[in-house]
């Protein structure tokens, strides 16, 4: 397959002009810029458009699509939580077992790869014959579970595994998660320092809202007393972080947070637009970025959340810190997420040999032609018009301008 466009942006800072892509089967065979004698017909004339790598997710809970208008925040993040639980109980428990809308958003966003935490059996061959690359993390509860059975949850898991928080789920489930894990070379993901309660409980063992949620689970522990430390140096002192692991929000650090970081290099995934919607103070974005630690982006869920577009979330970061360079901004949505899964070095960029994962924009004629240009030109559009995941075409808009030929 050919595929001509205007730009490329191949890479962060990597601008090319009047482009030609091929791919071959899966990978992509060549790209090379400006005309090219000899060089065959195209397949597909984007014409005024840009070409980029398919973007990552890299934090959902698919299965809780039917959240989306279901839920409010009162201000007590425990309270919102329960709510989401009621309505999964509410469904029994039969929850969107193929999320066909949200891989939809995610298709239609230029998104390619997506980490998603599942609670129960999702459709896995039907998600599967979508073309979208789906990671699936199996999410793991129990707070009150200090000698968990290691084969149920490993027989429970579809890939990877996700111990759901320090708060609500025991450090002995979080150390098999952790073990299971390493075993399969798998990656490992977990909510931590997501509010000011989850750090008060973990270091003191003393929060009424996180208490009040494990009377209504059945899930209080009576052996936890607290940890004196904060939930990102209780888990890096445990083994729990490594530089395959997903350390989701990360909203608050506390003193001695960043050193341990450092160290233990797990990958901060921020979810700009549901920390918004729990009206947390800014994040501590830059400082992340500022100790060298790997930051990525994800959307949540739409229970927190009115779209599941890793585009949307960085059109909000570029709002609220404006000094932040789009290069950085660039491979936060593309290749800074797959570094857990050891992918970042076959995808995330449009470069020769690699996975042919890419997404296209329509831009306006008049876009300056520079690179933090025509990314904020992709960013102000946000809906792709061609999707390709893994070679083949996951999504496509004829009316918007693609001619496809042949």
């Amino acid at each position: 397959m050919i595929i001509k466009a205007r730009y490329a942006l191949v890479a962060p800072g990597d601008l090319r002009r009047d482009v030609q892509l091929e791919t071959d089967g899966n990978r992509i065979l060549s790209i090379s810029e400006g005309y090219v004698h000899g060089a065959p017909p195209c397949d597909i004339d984007l014409g005024n458009a840009v070409l980029t790598p398919g973007f990552t997710n890299s934090h959902a809970h698919l299965e809780l699509e039917f959240c989306q208008g279901q839920t409010s925040f009162n201000g007590s993040f425990v309270d919102w939580l329960q709510h989401v639980r009621d309505l999964k109980k509410q469904r029994g428990n039969q929850l969107s077992t193929f999320p066909l809308d949200s891989i939809r958003q995610l298709a239609m966003s230029g998104c390619t790869t997506v980490f998603d935490h599942h609670t129960v059996d999702l459709e896995w061959d039907r998600i599967e014959l979508t073309g979208l690359r789906h990671i699936p993390l199996l999410e793991c509860f129990e707070f009150n579970n200090d000698d968990p059975d290691g084969e149920r949850i490993r027989n429970r898991a579809r890939f990877g595994y996700a111990p759901h928080a320090p708060y609500t789920a025991s450090l002995a489930v979080a150390r098999t998660c952790r073990r299971l894990a390493t075993e399969a070379h798998v990656p490992l993901s977990v909510h931590m320092s997501e509010f000011n309660g989850e750090i008060e409980f973990i270091r003191n063992g003393q929060d009424s809202e996180i208490q009040h949620l494990h009377e209504l689970a059945g899930t209080s522990n009576e052996h936890f007393s607290g940890t004196g430390m904060s939930p990102v140096q209780f888990y890096g002192d445990n083994g729990i972080l490594d530089e395959h692991t997903l350390a989701i929000h990360v909203n608050y650090l506390s003193d001695g947070d960043i050193a341990v970081l450092q160290r233990m290099r797990p990958t901060v995934v921020y979810c700009p637009r549901s920390h918004a919607y729990f009206g947390h103070p800014q994040h501590p974005l830059l400082e992340l970025l500022d100790a060298g630690i790997n930051v990525a982006l994800g959307t949540d869920s739409l229970a927190s959340n009115d779209m599941l577009s890793p585009l949307h979330e960085a059109s909000l970061v570029r709002d609220n810190f404006p000094g932040l360079p789009l290069q950085a901004l660039f491979s936060m949505v593309t290749r800074n997420g797959l570094a857990v899964i050891n992918a970042q070095h076959e995808l995330g960029s449009l470069c020769t040999s690699y996975i042919a994962d890419l997404a296209a924009f329509r831009i306006p004629d008049d876009t300056a032609d520079d690179f933090d240009s025509v990314f904020g030109a992709v960013l102000d559009n946000g809906r792709s018009c061609l999707t390709i995941c893994n070679g083949r075409i996951i999504h496509i808009e004829v009316s918007a301008g693609v001619q496809v030929h042949g």
